[in-house]
């Protein structure tokens, strides 16, 4: 390993076709001189194929060699071939990257390569602080990596490694450099700046479930800001501790935290501060059941953010926020017009659209919408990210991964998700207790949908009238009438909590169950064509697919053939496009059932 001083050489060369340059090492695409921003993956293929343009590269070395160590599907290969394309086509090269079919891809350009010379170690920290400034988080990354092997990096720098590898979505490699920039600062008397990184580490923490050493980060972090004047880290300060607060079920003390929070970022008129502070004030009060003024808060949260006036690593943490509140409420469409506008946002900010968590929450409003290979395709990415650093996300995916399983047949495979999504402290519901109910297994299923609704935690209160409208459905199906009407009850007691999302479909399904129990079928038939339409207008593609089927069923029993067969064609194009085979055969066997005439 090079010494302190030592002069570090490298020799790489830039790789120049056409307008464009490709530097390997700086890990940029230059169009005249002006930056095309990619993502980390869309990089490597494209630099893989330059390097080997004389050949066809054929897809399986493509996917070995970009996703190294990671199960992908050939879909994540297309995205970024087209995304290479499309940052080629800004110099009139789309045709560069041409596809033989069953073959692979080849890069057709002619390309010269010019070596870079001698680098030393002061323009490795040039570059790397170059990378940090144009947003280029995982080029960032590995240049400040660099340079910290031929000269130690000041605390400030650390810091940037550290948002640079937070922006890339590796929690788990900015941890390092942050314990080293919060002992660079201690040891130079810089007490807010240590609180600064000591913040950062405590959120780090506390993602990967470690809330004892995330509350002794807050504890130092307080101990380091006693006796400033109240700045900007007293504000942090406050958010994180709300932020704890919501992990812990402590939804006063989350709220009183994010208020304390949202007056200091006023004060200094730090949006960051405001916006996060408003993000977990938000959750807190839907959580505790406020849903218009939570969600209120929360886009307002959001929509600072598109306005440029959070930074990049702040942003990405609210539009997760964002989007696992709305997935939690079902909220679909706020989820779909959230995720566009992020889109555009991280584009523009040069950061990873999805990354680690977020991926789970796009892989879910994905399965909803009827796309489960792309759901299942950004689960399998995530999960590497999820390990190393966002350990409670991952629970949540193996329970999408059942309902994936579920809606394809799988029904061993989705119980072992479940079960695997429990271990790692997520409730698998309403996944599991519908497979328990399909073994008719339907009192437990009924119990432990209940006993879901009754935690604490701010995930499940914002679940719990998903988990009571299921329960109420599966009581009414199994012919606990009493419970089923007991369930709509306490639903009905608090609309203003489940009525803007997809729940309200599923809540006037559990009507139209209890309704058919109880003999009031003329009823109980436009109970469930409302629902199915509730749903599917409020982006629940597949659940308004499965409503169909159920109003198949009961208008079949009721003798109308004819309407049951075109309810349930509906229903089998949507589950056809989905890959749905588990859904498909319950509906070919109630097709067998109805005849062709």
């Amino acid at each position: 390993m090079p010494r302190p001083g030592d002069r570090l050489t490298m020799r790489a060369g830039i790789h120049r076709f056409a307008a464009f340059e490709l530097d390997p090492e700086g890990r940029t695409l230059r169009l005249e001189g002006r930056e095309i921003a990619l993502q980390p993956r869309v990089f490597d293929l494209l630099l893989y194929l330059v390097e080997n343009r004389a050949r066809v590269v054929s897809k399986e070395e493509l996917l070995d060699t970009v996703w190294p160590g990671v199960i992908v599907t050939e879909s994540s290969l297309q995205r970024a071939v087209s995304l290479a394309r499309a940052a080629l086509q800004a110099g009139g090269l789309c045709e560069a990257i041409r596809n033989y079919a069953r073959r692979g891809y080849r890069f057709q350009m002619e390309v010269t390569v010019a070596d870079q010379g001698d680098l030393k170690a002061p323009d490795m920290h040039e570059a790397a602080e170059r990378d940090f400034a144009e947003a280029q988080w995982r080029a960032a990354m590995d240049a400040f990596a660099r340079a910290d092997l031929a000269t130690p990096l000041t605390a400030e720098c650390l810091e940037r490694w550290a948002i640079a590898a937070q922006c890339a979505g590796d929690l788990a490699a900015a941890a390092p450099p942050l314990e080293r920039a919060a002992i660079a600062y201690s040891s130079r008397g810089a007490h807010e700046s240590a609180a600064r990184a000591t913040l950062a580490l405590a959120r780090i923490h506390l993602e990967s479930l470690d809330a004892a050493v995330a509350q002794g980060c807050l504890r130092r972090a307080e101990r380091l800001l006693a006796g400033l004047p109240i700045g900007e880290q007293h504000g942090h300060l406050a958010w994180m501790r709300a932020r704890l607060h919501l992990y812990l079920g402590d939804l006063n003390d989350a709220i009183r935290f994010a208020t304390e929070a949202r007056d200091i970022g006023r004060a200094l008129r730090n949006e960051n501060i405001e916006a996060m502070a408003l993000l977990m004030w938000g959750i807190g009060l839907e959580a505790r059941g406020d849903n218009t003024t939570g969600r209120a808060m929360q886009d307002e949260a959001a929509a600072s953010v598109l306005a440029g006036d959070v930074s990049p690593l702040m942003g990405g943490i609210v539009y997760c926020g964002v989007i696992s509140s709305c997935c939690n409420a079902e909220d679909w469409q706020r989820a779909e017009q959230w995720t566009e506008r992020f889109t555009s946002w991280c584009s523009r900010s040069g950061i990873d659209t999805f990354a680690g968590a977020c991926l789970i929450h796009r892989a879910e409003v994905l399965a909803m919408a009827g796309k489960l290979e792309p759901a299942q395709d950004a689960i399998t990415r995530a999960d590497p990210l999820l390990r190393m650093g966002a350990r409670w996300a991952l629970g949540d995916a193996y329970r999408l991964m059942g309902d994936i399983c579920m809606a394809r047949g799988e029904e061993s495979r989705a119980e072992q998700s479940y079960v695997t999504a429990y271990q790692h402290g997520w409730d698998p519901h309403p996944g599991y207790a519908l497979l328990l109910h399909q073994r008719g297994q339907s009192d437990e299923a009924v119990s432990s949908l209940k006993r879901a609704a009754s935690a604490t935690n701010w995930v499940a209160a914002e679940r719990r009238s998903r988990y009571l409208a299921h329960a109420a459905q599966i009581a009414s199906l199994s012919g606990q009438v009493d419970e089923a009407e007991g369930l709509i009850a306490a639903l009905d007691a608090r609309p203003a909590i489940w009525d803007a999302g997809a729940v309200a479909g599923q809540v006037e399904r559990a009507r139209a169950e209890l309704l058919w129990a109880t003999g009031q079928t003329d009823a109980a038939v436009h109970g469930f064509a409302r629902a199915a339409e509730l749903l599917r207008h409020r982006r629940a593609v597949m659940d308004a697919a499965l409503a169909r089927v159920r109003l198949a069923e009961v208008l079949s029993m009721r003798g109308e053939r004819s309407v049951a067969r075109m309810e349930l064609a509906a229903a089998t194009t949507v589950f056809e496009a989905a890959g749905a085979t588990g859904y498909l055969a319950q509906c070919e066997a109630l097709q067998r059932g109805l005849g062709s005439n």
